[in-house]
């Protein structure tokens, strides 16, 4: 008895689901654009599918995948977030020791763990590098410490494995991300490394290491460190060729120093220090802001202009004194500018005036200038200062936005 070609393919679909009998190319694919947890769950549907989990290329731990936990969920209870730790541990190790250690690109683990943890975190660097992961990021700040890291917290902090940047793993490195962790370079490290982004948080390490690292990254272009310490000064010798973006926020400098000659966007946050970029460098978009209650004006006027000189777009947060009267220095002219957003906050005493008419200075320090924003932070009494005025036919818009505190 013949069966009609319809009953045919019911029949077969019965026995063997369509999704099985996908190409491995498809599957992959599919396996490939799945979260980690989604991954997981889809290798119980056969034993195709839990074959192709093991060479996930995305393995991201963190405590939403692991343990069906939010971030903000933290117990002060300090045994059981020691519970919570090693559930994480435990099944983190489970799936590391399931997956093939094939295909895999980003390597990611986002939990408060410390020195204490040494052991299990080196073990699963060396897999990511034994993995030749292509992108690593290892957040480990407690989410339940807050502000800056004060000095004695360090010693609680994981170190990387020193030998890290010298094994052949690292080599394929692309991406490097670090939050709350020690760094130390091994004696016999001499790179160079593929890195293309290199993003340092809260992290322990000396400036020679600092400036090592980056010696050897002549392929990075990427940069950003925050809350660094106890990095003071940072000069970096070698021409960086291919940087295009770098973030320097809340590291507590005294100088900075680079070379790069193909910069387009600059961020820096802190203290009023020299900052220099190299001759030849032409940012065209810039953040600044100058930490502190001093009165930082005069070095917004007189010394960012030597450095960004070239710059189009530029965003400043500075502080005035209102009894600073004018400068004592010659105004340097940002010669590209275009576009400028100020924010000021006003201090000193209500009853005098003659510190916030420096900002006048803005239209002469600019001669391209086609829109300028002003927004100005100061107490009640310095509410008055509204009467200020600019008169200009060079300037297309003028937003003025008082903010008191």
């Amino acid at each position: 008895m013949m069966l009609s070609p319809v009953k045919c393919t019911a029949k077969r679909s019965k026995s063997e689901p369509v999704i099985h009998s996908l190409p491995e190319g498809i599957m992959h694919d599919i396996i490939s654009r799945l979260t980690l947890k989604d991954a997981v769950r889809a290798s119980l549907v056969s034993t195709n599918w839990r074959r192709l989990w093991t060479c996930h290329s995305n393995l991201c731990f963190d405590s939403p995948t692991i343990l069906n936990r939010e971030y903000g969920t933290i117990s002060r209870s300090s045994s059981r977030r020691g519970r919570r730790r090693r559930r994480f541990i435990r099944r983190v190790d489970a799936i590391l020791e399931s997956h093939s250690g094939t295909g895999l690109r980003r390597f990611g683990i986002t939990f408060a763990l410390d020195a204490r943890h040494t052991e299990h975190l080196d073990r699963w660097l060396k897999f990511a590098l034994d993995s030749r992961a292509s992108e690593i990021a290892v957040n480990l700040f407690p989410v339940f410490y807050k502000g800056f890291v004060r000095s004695y917290e360090w010693e609680d902090a994981y170190t990387l494995p020193s030998h890290m940047f010298s094994s052949q793993g690292a080599s394929y490195i692309e991406s490097l991300e670090l939050v709350f962790a020690s760094l130390k370079l091994s004696r016999d490290f001499y790179g160079p490394l593929k890195l293309r982004v290199l993003d340092l948080q809260s992290v322990h390490m000396s400036e020679g290491d600092l400036e090592l690292l980056l010696s050897k990254c002549s392929s990075l272009e990427c940069l950003r460190l925050g809350r660094c310490y106890p990095v003071l000064n940072l000069k970096v010798q070698k021409p960086l060729c291919r940087l295009r973006n770098l973030s320097v926020r809340g590291c507590q400098l005294q100088v900075m120093e680079f070379s790069a000659p193909n910069l387009a966007k600059f961020e820096y946050s802190g203290q009023a220090i020299p900052i220099t970029l190299g001759e030849s460098m032409k940012p065209t978009e810039a953040t600044v802001t100058l930490l502190g209650y001093d009165d930082t004006l005069e070095h917004v006027f007189t010394e960012l202009p030597k450095t960004l000189s070239h710059v189009e777009t530029l965003s400043v947060n500075t502080c005035i004194n209102t009894e600073v009267v004018g400068f004592s220095n010659c105004l340097m002219k940002f010669t590209h500018l275009i576009k400028l957003e100020v924010t000021v906050s006003i201090l000193g005493d209500s009853r005098i005036r003659n510190g916030i008419l420096r900002l006048v200075s803005l239209l002469e320090v600019a001669p391209l200038l086609q829109r300028l924003e002003l927004n100005v932070s100061a107490p009640l009494a310095l509410m008055h200062v509204s009467c200020l005025s600019f008169e200009t036919n060079d300037v297309c818009l003028v937003l003025v936005a008082f903010d008191p505190p």
